[in-house]
């Protein structure tokens, strides 16, 4: 194992660990990866460099997406336990707000964890056009139109918070509620630009007044987030779960029930494959105890597919959430045929029952719709059928019931630019 600590600022770092694959019997790989005692860090797990990149989960308080200067949210820092109330809709009522009405502001707002994205965040949940604020068609910004105040429940804190304005950057202030002298503190103003990360947010902290660097990995270099996050539990209550987020660019099928510890891997219709950023979640586990023995879950990222299963929940003793994955695209035989798409058959060799599977992934559309092509080995073509042009994620089933066993060559024809693969017919 290495191990590379990076200082990340006075108060944060980052410990980051590439672990030497080492598989079991069937192709997977063990990661022990732990979120520490009391869940105390935020955890990144990258598939394809079988990496973990872990930070200290209370350091920043407001998190600022900062992928696109046209494109805007954020997200409050869950492990610190915030309600977020509106206060007023007024900006003017700045001077005003006091948290003795704190009952009459409604229920407080969270992060939501049933969203495809990970920058919708509390503040997106208020009344304006675009949660905390409207579009200013003179200037093309987002103006602020809500007053906020955060709830500390740990500490019975509070924090009165605007976004003011946004353009590829955050304009905002703040003031903290004094309970000594049960006044508001001064009004402190603040501007993070979007600036050049390779991240998707921008963080900060309430008590340094600062952003924090370093907080998230390269964008490309993750996969999955470990951390906490309030879901509606049995829609009864918000409760603070542990549990796992998925990146942006990921999408995730859960199976259950299904053999865990298998080589064998059916990759499941492409409509099961969500973009819901908490499609993993809590569902592994029960609120306690050893994780579901009969789920599995298929990760794509990319043309790449990993499937992947749960073997320890340490809870909040250790926060240790122990799994096994393998990458499984070998599998599928998945090869990219042009830019605007990729291609699988599986399984190669068939089974007893002769279907075939073409697994395919069109980034963009195509001007004709796509072909593939059965042909045995004296040239003839024993089997043929269309494709969609349309952008997306499909499979297609191929009965080749009728073929006699044998050595064949399946053509995929898409874009203006064709691929071969040996198929084997038992």
């Amino acid at each position: 194992m290495k191990t590379k600590l990076l200082f990340a600022s006075l108060l944060t770092f980052t410990v980051q660990q590439t672990t030497l694959a080492q598989t079991d019997a069937n192709g997977y790989t063990t990661v022990n990866l732990s979120m520490g005692a009391s869940y105390q860090n935020r955890v990144f797990f990258d598939f394809s460099a079988n990496s973990i990149v872990s930070q200290p989960a209370n350091t920043w308080d407001i998190a600022f997406y900062r992928n696109s200067a046209m494109d805007f949210g954020t997200r409050i820092n869950d492990a610190q336990t915030i309600q977020v109330y509106e206060a007023s809709n007024v900006p003017a009522n700045w001077g005003t707000i006091d948290i003795a009405n704190i009952a009459s502001w409604g229920a407080p707002k969270y992060n939501p964890d049933i969203t495809t994205s990970l920058k919708n965040g509390a503040f997106e949940q208020g009344s304006a056009t675009y949660g905390w604020g409207d579009y200013n068609v003179a200037n093309h910004h987002i103006q602020g139109k809500i007053i906020f105040v955060l709830k500390y429940v740990s500490t019975n804190e509070y924090i009165k918070f605007m976004i003011e304005d946004y353009y590829g950057g955050y304009t905002f202030k703040y003031s903290k509620w004094n309970a000594v002298t049960s006044t508001w503190d001064a009004t402190v103003t603040k501007t993070i630009a979007n600036g050049t990360d390779d991240a998707y947010f921008n963080y900060f902290s309430f008590t340094t007044g600062e952003k924090v660097a370093n907080l998230e990995p390269p964008k490309a270099n993750w996969d999955l987030m470990f951390t906490r996050f309030y879901t509606n539990f049995m829609n009864i209550m918000m409760y603070k779960m542990a549990g796992i987020l998925q990146g942006p660019t990921v999408s995730v099928a859960r199976v259950q029930p299904e053999t865990q510890d298998t080589s064998a891997a059916t990759l499941p219709a492409p409509a099961a494959f969500l973009n819901n950023i908490a499609t993993i979640g809590y569902s592994w586990k029960p609120t306690s105890g050893a994780p579901y023995s009969d789920v599995a879950y298929y990760v794509k990222q990319g043309s790449d597919y990993y499937r992947m299963y749960f073997i320890t929940n340490g809870g909040e003793a250790n926060g240790n959430m122990y799994f096994k994955y393998k990458n499984i695209t070998s599998v599928l035989d998945v090869t990219e045929v042009s830019k605007k798409a990729t291609f699988g058959v599986y399984p190669n060799p068939t089974t007893s029952d002769k279907r075939v599977t073409i697994l395919y992934d069109v980034k963009e559309k195509a001007n004709n719709k796509g072909n593939v092509e059965v042909y045995d080995l004296t040239g003839k073509r024993v089997h043929q059928a269309e494709l969609t042009n349309q952008a997306g994620f499909y499979k297609q089933e191929l009965n080749l019931s009728h073929l006699p066993t044998g050595n064949y060559i399946v053509k995929i024809t898409f874009g203006g630019q064709t691929e071969t693969k040996k198929l084997i017919v038992k």
